[in-house]
């Protein structure tokens, strides 16, 4: 999966992102990945069929202004599947055509609540009814369009919303193609650490990530950790190389390896890590897509 963080850009302040903290630090610059970078980056995981390409991380991906034209390049090059996470708040009717008719596999609504008062209670800055009644919009939109798209909505598991976890997946499940449950992460500790569910007789294992997900930022820097928020897991330049070279550079198999020997502390940005318990072998996005894109019914949804 190639990870691409096309804006470092929200409309919202939700009590589980560290956005609300990070865009109010000095040094934070609000921008949109620039065109030529975007294009290289496109153009690259097309010379790799099946590759997931998902625009997703710090900020709203609808937040870009010229995201619909970055999707239907992503199409016009092959890529497939693309997918993207958004919080659906301008997802409007005109954005809503031009992401089915591009042919996008799979959208997914982060909604993270069932009842109005949860919903903007956790999704500060954001109006529940708005929300659902596009996210419905863009199930009925889609269905008359006999567009492919498949619709995920999904939930963070977090005490805010854990009373309604049920009933946003009963509500859901009938509706899209997929529920998902995410579990609470503290972002390395920029939110509240303390909702993390801890089985302290599980041991650590490697992250996967550093196997399957290769992370771009808004200025291109390639970093091995997709939670890093304050570039400190640079890696490469992909405005200045490759793609495929920082995948395979000595540098990103050394992190692999100290991971596989469970060296954990000799990697500074990993050492302290408390959101590894996140990232599971076993049942992962990349199976949650595989088995939604594979199907023609809904699926159960399953913690990813």
């Amino acid at each position: 999966m190639v990870v691409v963080e096309i804006t470092n850009v929200c409309n919202l302040q939700c009590v589980h992102c560290p956005f609300c903290l990070i865009s109010q630090e000095p040094g934070y610059r609000p921008r949109h990945m620039a065109w030529p970078l975007y294009k290289k980056i496109v153009d690259e995981v097309s010379l790799f069929p099946g590759t997931i390409f998902r625009l997703l991380c710090d900020g709203e991906p609808l937040c870009h202004p010229r995201f619909i034209e970055m999707i239907r390049y992503a199409k016009m090059q092959g890529l497939a599947p693309v997918n993207f996470i958004t919080n659906g708040l301008l997802m409007d009717e005109s954005r809503a055509t031009a992401v089915l008719e591009a042919g996008v596999e799979a959208v997914e609504f982060s909604l993270d609540a069932f009842c109005k008062e949860t919903y903007e209670r956790i999704r500060k800055g954001s109006n529940f009814e708005t929300v659902m009644r596009q996210v419905n919009e863009f199930i009925q939109r889609r269905d008359a369009l006999k567009a492919r798209t498949k619709i995920f909505v999904s939930i963070i598991d977090q005490p805010e919303a854990e009373a309604e976890l049920d009933a946003f997946i009963a509500y859901w499940t009938p509706r899209v193609d997929r529920v998902i449950t995410r579990a609470y992460t503290s972002i390395r500790g920029l939110v509240d650490p303390a909702k993390i569910k801890i089985d302290p007789s599980v041991a650590r294992w490697p992250c996967p990530d550093l196997w399957k997900r290769s992370f771009i930022n808004v200025d291109g820097f390639a970093e091995f950790c997709v939670e890093d928020w304050h570039d400190q897991s640079i890696i490469g330049n992909i405005n200045e190389t490759t793609l495929q070279s920082v995948w395979c550079s000595p540098a990103y198999e050394r992190i692999r390896t100290l991971h596989r020997q469970r060296k954990f502390q000799d990697i500074p940005y990993c050492a302290d890590c408390l959101d590894w318990r996140a990232r599971d072998w076993n049942y992962d996005y990349f199976l949650a897509l595989k088995e939604t894109l594979n199907s023609t019914q809904a699926e159960q949804p399953r913690t990813v």
